[in-house]
């Protein structure tokens, strides 16, 4: 593995007569004055077992808190203090989304459920009104699991050829084993989830395809990250990057898709529609999971395999306009933030960053939570790590 340390004015149409109806009014945000500022104060609880058997409390301290101005695109952040309040000064009135995150170690969650598993506890509030001049609100959190293997890096962006059209076949998935011992991506599923089912049990997807295996034909050591590639060549000459060494690819036979014979071929669960497994260049959430019987929970009315949320390893949600959160597909128990934030065909990626390194081996962050875990980076890098804040 090799890992590189580096870490529109608005114009209105002049038209006249009755061409001027055919427009839409052309509008922006405009900022209270600064008079119009407030404060805010966010309580984070957990009624679960694991803050009151830890720390015989509801008030969740330490918590990393967000908020995010949806007209204003303000993103700022605080951390609880003991009685689980998080303040934030001086900001503008508006609609925010909020969301609080806190880790739990190993040693910690196996005093509550007797298995030295991690877990974080996650909480998101969508569309909340805040003015006034001192406003309040509580958020609940809850515990959800981590996962021993994570998506490191998701490019669905697409590259910008010159000249058209767009190009869309260079996406990749980068799977890593976040954990300290060996993991085997056998019978993993990759699916995508639709829009419309957050409050379901189960995920819903158009597409899902699994890893080929018995069970220990494929480990992935600790430290060690694979590509899955929509088509594993090289794509340079579409100004893009070479993924002929990617050690798996989706294939869809008999639909004309380009197969590499060097690349494993993915194992196709249910596939709807299209030549390939394409990920949506705008607004998707991917996720990683792991089922005995991937057709066990059966279809929905249109089409589309379904999978229980509690087989959910890791997912990521991203979408071009973070403030539209009431498009959520995923719960906080899976991702409660969102990442992205760029304009389709941008040959822009998403990674997670990294949280700290234990000798030689990176440790990423995963607080189920995009819009802390993921970081922007301005070209996909595929085998590669970049420092916070995405700088080379």
């Amino acid at each position: 593995m090799r890992i590189r340390l580096t870490f529109f004015p608005c114009t209105l149409p002049m038209l006249i007569g009755l061409f001027l109806s055919s427009y839409p009014a052309c509008s922006e945000s405009v900022a209270p004055p600064p008079s119009a500022r407030l404060n805010l104060s966010v309580t984070v609880v957990d009624t679960s077992l694991f803050s009151r058997t830890l720390f015989q409390t509801t008030a969740v301290e330490s918590a990393q808190v967000f908020i995010n101005s949806i007209s204003f695109y303000n993103y700022l952040e605080s951390r609880s203090d003991s009685s689980g309040l998080a303040r934030f000064e001086k900001i503008l009135p508006d609609r925010y989304n909020i969301s609080a995150t806190k880790s739990l170690t190993a040693e910690q969650c196996s005093l509550v459920t007797g298995s030295p598993v991690a877990r974080v506890l996650n909480g998101q509030l969508q569309n909340v009104e805040i003015s006034g001049s001192e406003a309040q609100v509580t958020i609940l959190v809850q515990p959800a699991l981590l996962s021993q293997v994570v998506f490191s890096e998701i490019y669905y962006n697409g590259s910008p050829v010159n000249p058209m059209p767009y190009y869309f076949h260079d996406q990749f998935t980068e799977i890593y084993n976040n954990s300290a011992v060996t993991v085997y991506l056998d019978s993993l599923i990759i699916a995508d989830a639709e829009y419309g089912y957050i409050d379901d049990q189960y995920i819903h997807s158009v597409h899902a395809y699994m890893f080929p295996g018995d069970g220990d034909d494929y480990p992935l050591a600790p430290g060690q990250m694979i590509l899955v590639a929509q088509d594993a060549i090289n794509h340079s000459a579409n100004h893009s990057v070479d993924l002929s060494g990617a050690e798996f690819e989706y294939y869809v036979k008999d639909q004309g898709d380009v197969d590499n014979p060097n690349s494993i071929n993915m194992i196709p669960i249910h596939h709807k529609y299209g030549v390939d497994f394409l990920y949506s260049v705008m607004n998707s959430a991917i996720v990683l999971l792991k089922v005995r019987q991937p057709y066990a929970a059966g279809y929905d009315n249109y089409n589309q395999i379904m999978f229980p949320k509690s087989a959910v390893l890791d997912g990521i949600e991203y979408r071009v306009n973070l403030s539209e959160v009431e498009y959520k597909r995923l719960d906080p128990s899976i991702d409660a933030g969102l990442t992205g934030g760029f304009e389709r065909y941008n040959f822009k990626s998403v990674q997670r960053r990294i949280e700290r390194w234990e000798g030689s081996r990176a440790i990423l962050m995963d607080n189920n939570n995009s819009s802390i875990d993921f970081q922007v980076v301005d070209r996909p890098t595929p085998r590669y790590f970049f420092e916070p804040g995405g700088k080379r």
